[in-house]
């Protein structure tokens, strides 16, 4: 549910990439926020200060360490004061993570452009842009506009649900293909974002946050957030948990459901992890504030002694959940891990799908045997033809089954969609894990 924007190319591509911070739609701020030094960058490149504009992309590369964008205008920084290795030093590492950045045309790069190793770091930026296709078209909704988040997988019926944030509803898919309304916001739902089944207690649980993108959206519910029980069974409502938007707003974007029945969400507007448990009668706070920056898609270990936590802009944290200690995974290769939107774990590696990096891929992160390090990372798609923005998944039958095209793109912060011409359906696309 991550926005990264759209890199216009310009002379002075690294500056206009700094306004492209992979935080999320919901993130507006947050501990030892970067942005401060990200502006005082942007003012000192729009004077040509180079060398001011190089230490505060230092400063804002410590807050954030291993972020491509920050790391790529690092490089350009390098290149404007003249320091040609490490120019070539840092913008080799932005290619060798698999990004995919216009340093051809960025003129920040004139000094260095004549370096057989410039040159062979361009060659490689275009391998990053290069296709890598294993996955397959699994569902196609013909309805376009709904703006899509959440997607849900019924294993003792193999129904399917999808999300809609724009048109504020739950569709539901049977095996037969057949499409039906679920739930809508007579039932109480804002912009539906993340779903999980407990199909053992036959309930579906969803996020739901009042969004300026939704139809009838209200200011003054602006903010307000919550997680909905669904009865699988009769298809009712049973209780909704709601945030309020005073004194702070919320957005609860994702969310897991333990072998307990246990709940816990992530809020990556206010940053937090909620739980309910399987008697609660209202959310609880699990964890508050730090470590965490724009925590997203979550997913629980093997024996569910260890939660997983995707932080938007900070990468990957595994957390005791007896102690509630949280340790940030580090990656044994050099790998971007940040702008992971889902996140799930499958036999020894955790899946996510990456929305905040240039290209857009769903990776495989090889986990070490005590999960406390990335060995690898693989890439299972990038470059797909119909990713327009990808956003969740869910894991079924060895399968990883994910929105490829939200289109969050398409709507704007007013609830206004794109002309028609410009929307299409949504696909449903899978890959073997």
């Amino acid at each position: 549910m991550n926005l990264q924007g759209t890199i216009r190319i310009v002379p002075a591509a690294a500056l206009i990439m700094l306004s492209l911070l992979p935080v999320s739609r919901a993130q507006q701020g947050g501990p030892a926020n970067p942005r401060y030094f990200v502006q005082q960058a942007v003012e000192a490149h729009r004077k040509k200060d180079y060398q001011s504009f190089l230490r505060n992309i230092q400063e804002a590369l410590k807050l954030r360490p291993n972020q491509p964008l920050f790391m790529y205008n690092l490089a350009a920084g390098h290149a404007l004061v003249g320091n040609k290795p490490e120019a070539l030093k840092w913008l080799g590492r932005v290619a060798e993570m698999g990004m995919a950045y216009a340093a051809a045309k960025d003129e920040d790069f004139d000094s260095i452009k004549d370096s057989e190793q410039y040159q062979a770091i361009l060659k490689r930026f275009e391998l990053n842009r290069a296709p890598i296709t294993n996955s397959a078209l699994a569902l196609t909704i013909r309805e376009k506009g709904l703006v899509p988040e959440g997607i849900a997988f019924d294993p003792r019926t193999g129904d399917y649900f999808i999300g809609s944030v724009h048109k504020r509803k739950i569709l539901k898919i049977d095996k037969s293909g057949t499409v039906t309304e679920f739930a809508t916001a007579a039932d109480g739902l804002w912009g539906a974002m993340g779903m999980k089944v407990d199909a053992r207690r036959r309930i579906l649980w969803v996020t739901s946050t009042a969004v300026p993108q939704m139809e009838d959206f209200k200011k003054d519910e602006d903010g307000f957030s919550g997680v909905l029980k669904f009865s699988l069974t009769s298809g009712k409502l049973i209780k909704r948990y709601v945030l309020p938007n005073q004194p702070r707003k919320h957005w609860l974007g994702d969310l897991a459901v333990d072998s307990r029945g246990r709940i816990f969400a992530t809020d990556s507007l206010t940053p937090a992890i909620y739980s309910i448990g399987e008697k609660s009668e209202e959310l609880e706070i699990f964890l508050d504030g730090g470590p965490f920056v724009s925590p997203q898609g979550l997913a629980f270990s093997p024996d569910e002694r260890s939660m997983f936590v995707a932080d938007y802009s900070l990468g990957i944290f595994v957390i005791d959940r007896n102690t509630k200690k949280s340790l940030l995974l580090v990656s044994a290769t050099e790998a971007a891990l940040i702008g992971i939107d889902g996140l799930y774990y499958y036999r020894g590696s955790l899946i996510g799908i990456q929305n905040g990096t240039n290209p857009h891929r769903v990776v495989r992160l090889q986990l070490s045997k005590r999960s406390h390090r990335i060995e690898r990372l693989e890439v299972l798609e990038a470059n797909n033809k119909l990713f327009d923005e990808p956003t969740l998944g869910v894991v079924a039958n060895g399968w990883l089954y994910y929105i490829a095209d939200s289109q969050w793109g398409k709507i704007d912060d007013s609830g206004q969609l794109a002309a028609p011409e410009l929307l299409r359906d949504v696909s449903v696309l899978r890959v073997r894990l």
